[in-house]
């Protein structure tokens, strides 16, 4: 399965690697959604997981970004705000789950568990 980092900080998911590589996965990273896009257009990730360090609108319109691309790529967000908050910020868009600023190997556990979950 094709999975997407989408970070500037790829030391704070250095615990989480070993996990998004089991069972034959490939985890490509991009530092911006910008070096994302053409990974998304020309060879899709079954999820991207997205920790650019933004909140709010700004989360919502990478998302959507993202969907413009392609529709069929889940997403996961990094995000330090409350449930109801970031329900309200991303109602509708499909997002799998938000996962915190500091994610460990649990977290990213919890993930490709949810992302089973829809496939």
């Amino acid at each position: 399965m094709e999975l997407l980092l989408v970070t500037p900080r790829p030391e704070a998911w250095n615990e989480c690697l070993p996990v998004f590589q089991r069972g034959g996965n490939t985890l490509q990273q991009a530092a911006s959604l910008e070096d994302a896009a053409p990974i998304i257009r020309d060879t899709p990730p079954v999820l991207a997981i997205l920790d650019l360090g933004i909140e709010g609108k700004a989360l919502r319109q990478a998302v959507i970004d993202i969907m413009m691309i392609n529709a069929s790529v889940h997403t996961a967000v990094v995000s330090d705000m409350d449930p109801d908050e970031f329900h309200e910020a991303t109602e509708g868009l499909g997002i799998l789950m938000p996962l915190p600023t500091s994610p460990k190997a649990d977290d990213t556990e919890r993930l490709l568990k949810a992302l089973a979950g829809v496939m």
